[in-house]
């Protein structure tokens, strides 16, 4: 009985559940259904690359081991830590290429070496920079991110079997100079064999990544390029960029940007870098693995990771090739030099149509517009000062010097209201300087400028005269047309191919980097503003001309343009950037991501036994706190510089230098000098001058030597020995006296010296110099 109301109990409960079930899933269904489908697709695992792992690698090697510099100690552990992680994760063999000397300084480094054998000789090199910049700076993302990048990949790709042979490098020294790299591809007993060289160099966050193809005029071959854009887009990412106006300029004037990829290329194999956001704050302390973004990590990891499986069995000639490459969307446009160069003859050719056309049609001007080229070279001025100073007003009321230095985004809107502002203030200047109604005087006058230009950026390369070629171009082309609308938008259009060299796609990394090197003295600084004003007005100059011609060819949009020269347009522009420039003066100035620098430097003159103590900063030293000797002082003002008395703690003994000399018959001396310090230096230059001004020193030394600025000098980098023993043969000509300046640095203030302020940073040095003459 009890079983059967059980029973029945259990039925009547079943079908209530089942009809509650039915009228869930008929309403819902769809809900459930999508559900499903964005848990089973949310964030997929691209392939076995472990973002989790990576990031575990970068810790240790920024926080655990911590700065890197070129043949620190830390460098050297950090290289240890790869070829442990090498072997535990299956290569068949790893171990440190020492590099004991470089091509600049006295340094030992090296390369962590992993390889794991395929069953041909075939190979394929994956790279990162284990080094970083300064003893100051973690190099979380430059490129610690980079190193973790390959040590994961070589868990990931011994545990499969491949037909290349893979060759897991960690180079030391890239920051001085690709030294790593090019040790490696001097000295690698198997270089003959490597096909393809894929480098890692920063992988931080999903915001741009660069692909850096170049070595000078060499580049990688375009089915590397198109294959690393083809999987990179496959695997479902995006921002991918390749900078053609940076790049440009890059190569044109030697590679001031680029990293390990590039001795590769020069020896003819296919090779390429992945690099994110140039502009993050790379060769600072906050480069650190708090302001790391991880999942960058994953993005490199799965492109490489895709390429040396695409090219296992092989890789498709030619190993390099020349072009100019626009990476549009998920389409690379290859341009042959030849191209290039038919569109700077046909630039010229089609100017000087334009010139002959518009100068059979030109009719006798209404004004003479005596002193036209003075008076617009005058009004380009103006719009190029308000433009450019329009951050120093926002500096200004703020009482800071580089107040776009965290936020540029908005400056560079406050710039183009500058130039709007500009514009209207010239306009109004015009009707009581007024310039020639002539449009072929105008245009002439812009297509000589351009023409000059172009000449100039002809001797360059190609590149380069493709930006006053495509401006020629459409200011030729402005003037040819008929239709008003076409004329606005070839003339509008002109500037833009020159302008993005001056404002190319690294052009934060640029700024940031200058502020931060520039001279703080105001005269230097005006100076170097008055320079800057100059090349811009130049610049700026044939586009004034340009539009002053186009406008002249319209006489309807002419007079609407009267507008302009009133003084309601004066206002209402002044009103936009005054408001403009306040809204700014809200906008912080640094962050967790920018900080402001501070270099302390305690300055020991070992001859005279004179000390100092200075404290500088491309920013206002205002609010900073220095603590010693029981004191605070803090500094105020708008100052960049200051001297502060010398600690108490400073030891004057920490260095010693002494000479053994002996001349010999023929003029020569030799010197054995000894170089003895209490704790390791942070570097160690010895310099050796000439009194009469261009005249480089003869030495011989089994040191390295190189010639700098009509010297030769002999450098150690990063924590050298505490004790050396240098050999050194002068040879010093009749009637003449060599200087010798040692100088070593520490990377440390005296004990119990500290500086402390609010969102800054501090590079602490201690500088003995020791001068000696040897004469003849």
């Amino acid at each position: 009985m009890n079983h059967s109301k059980n029973e029945a109990f259990r039925r009547g409960g079943l079908s209530l559940t089942q009809s509650f079930t039915k009228k869930v899933l008929g309403r819902f269904h769809w809900v459930i259904i999508l559900l499903t489908i964005i848990l089973l697709t949310a964030h997929p695992a691209r392939t076995q690359f472990s973002q989790e792992n990576a990031a575990a690698l970068l810790k240790h090697l920024s926080v655990t081991i911590g700065p890197r510099p070129m043949g620190s100690p830390a460098e050297q552990q950090a290289m240890q830590f790869a070829v442990e992680k090498f072997l535990a994760h299956g290569c068949d063999t790893a171990y440190i290429m020492p590099m004991t000397r470089t091509s600049r300084v006295n340094t030992t480094s090296g390369i962590a070496v992993g390889i794991k054998r395929g069953t041909t000789n075939r190979t394929i090199v994956l790279g990162g920079h284990i080094d970083s910049a300064e003893p100051e700076i973690p190099g979380a993302n430059d490129d610690g991110s980079g190193t973790a990048v390959v040590l994961e990949l070589s868990r990931v790709l011994c545990a499969e079997a491949h037909q290349s042979t893979i060759v897991f490098c960690c180079f030391g020294g890239e920051e001085q100079g690709l030294e790593g790299s090019r040790y490696f591809v001097n000295h690698f007993p198997e270089i003959e064999n490597v096909v393809l060289m894929l480098q890692a160099d920063m992988a931080n966050g999903l915001g741009i990544i660069d692909l850096l193809l170049q070595s000078g005029e060499t580049a990688a071959p375009q089915w590397l390029v198109r294959a690393t854009v083809e999987e990179f887009y496959m695997l479902g990412y995006s921002n991918l960029r390749y900078a053609t106006f940076f790049m440009s300029l890059n190569s044109a004037f030697g590679s001031g940007v680029g990293s390990d990829h590039e001795p590769f290329l020069a020896a003819g194999i296919p090779a390429l870098d992945l690099t994110t956001e140039p502009g993050d704050p790379i060769h600072t302390p906050r480069d650190n693995f708090e302001n790391f973004e991880q999942p960058g990590l994953e993005r490199t990891g799965d492109v490489i990771l895709r390429l040396v499986h695409r090219f296992d069995a092989g890789v498709p000639a030619p190993a390099t090739e020349q072009y100019f490459l626009i990476l549009l969307g998920q389409t690379p446009l290859f341009f042959p030099g030849w191209s290039l160069w038919s569109v700077v003859v046909f630039s010229a050719l089609l100017a000087l149509v334009a010139i002959i056309i518009v100068r059979r049609q030109r009719e006798l001007p209404r004004t003479s517009g005596r002193g036209t080229w003075l008076k617009i070279t005058f009004f380009t001025c103006i719009i190029v000062c308000v433009a450019w100073f329009s951050s120093n007003i926002v500096g200004l009321l703020k009482g800071v010097r580089h107040p776009w230095l965290a936020n540029p985004d908005g400056f560079y809107l406050l710039a183009g209201i500058g130039m709007i502002t500009g514009i209207v203030i010239s306009m109004w200047l015009s009707k009581m300087l007024p310039i020639t109604t002539c449009p072929y005087r105008l245009f002439r006058s812009s297509a000589a400028l351009l023409g000059l230009m172009l000449i100039l950026s002809s001797t360059i390369s190609a590149n380069i005269a493709l930006a006053p070629a495509s401006a020629l171009v459409f200011i030729s082309l402005a003037m040819l047309v008929k239709q008003p609308a076409l004329k606005i938008f070839f003339v509008l259009v002109s500037p833009f191919w020159m302008m993005r060299f001056l404002f190319s796609e690294w052009k934060e990394l640029i700024f940031r980097a200058s502020s931060l090197a520039l001279p703080t003295d105001f005269l230097v600084v005006l100076i170097i503003n008055g320079a800057i004003v100059l090349v811009l007005t130049i610049y700026a100059l044939p586009f004034a001309f340009a539009a002053a011609a186009v406008l002249r060819t319209i006489p309807v949009f002419s007079s609407r343009l009267t507008f302009l020269k009133s003084r309601w347009a004066l206002a209402c522009t002044s009103f936009l950037f005054i408001v403009s420039t306040v809204a700014l003066t809200n906008v912080p100035s640094y962050n967790t991501l920018w900080y402001r620098d501070i270099h302390a430097t305690i300055k020991s003159e070992m001859n005279t036994r004179q000390t100092t103590f200075t404290i500088k900063s491309s920013e206002y030293l205002d609010g900073v706190l220095v603590s010693y000797d029981k004191k605070e002082t803090g500094l105020k003002g708008r100052t960049t510089t200051t001297s502060l008395p010398v600690p108490s703690t400073f030891d004057s003994s920490l260095v010693t230098i002494t000479h053994n000399e002996q001349k010999t018959e023929d003029g020569n001396v030799n010197v054995d000098l000894r170089l003895t310090t209490k704790i390791r230096p942070y570097k160690i230059i010895i310099k050796y001058s000439s009194a009469i001004k261009g005249q480089i020193p003869a030495l011989n030394s089994p040191f390295v030597t190189i010639t700098k600025e009509d010297a030769r000098q002999i450098e150690w980098y990063s924590f050298p020995d505490t004790a050396l023993v240098i050999p050194i043969q002068l040879t010093i000509p009749p009637n003449n006296t060599l200087k010798e300046t040692i100088t070593v640095t520490f990377s440390e203030l005296p004990a119990g010296t500290t500086i402390e302020g609010e969102l800054c940073y501090v590079i602490p040095r201690m500088e003995y110099v020791m001068e000696r003459k040897y004469h003849r």
